[in-house]
């Protein structure tokens, strides 16, 4: 009896499912937080993506002041005017409206 139950338990191990072991992730992405939008880079899904002017940028980059350039002059930017910012994604600067997102405005590779 004792011999029937070592081997059934014996059998269940060995059929159980194994657990497989996650890779970590090769190339440049190694070591940072994937799925996180990063200061003045582009959120997740939104990579190389550039906007033109009378199109609408993603309320996140108009909602989230760390995209605002809080010193225009610095950059040879006009000041925004009433409810506008300029908003930086990766190396691209838009003047859009804080509340729609408009874009009013495209500086291309300003920090290029």
């Amino acid at each position: 009896m004792k011999s029937i139950l070592i081997t059934a338990a014996a059998v269940m191990v060995l059929a159980a499912p194994t657990a497989t072991i996650a890779q970590p992730a090769h190339g440049h992405d190694r070591g940072k937080a994937v799925g996180k939008a990063h200061p003045h880079g582009m959120p997740p899904g939104q990579a190389k993506k550039q906007w033109q002017r009378g199109e609408h940028i993603p309320r996140a980059y108009v909602t989230e002041r760390n995209y605002y350039i809080t010193e225009p002059a610095r950059y040879r930017l006009s000041p925004p005017p009433a409810g506008y910012e300029w908003v930086r994604v990766g190396d691209d600067v838009y003047l859009a409206q804080t509340q729609t997102g408009l874009i009013a405005e495209v500086v291309r590779s300003l920090f290029n």
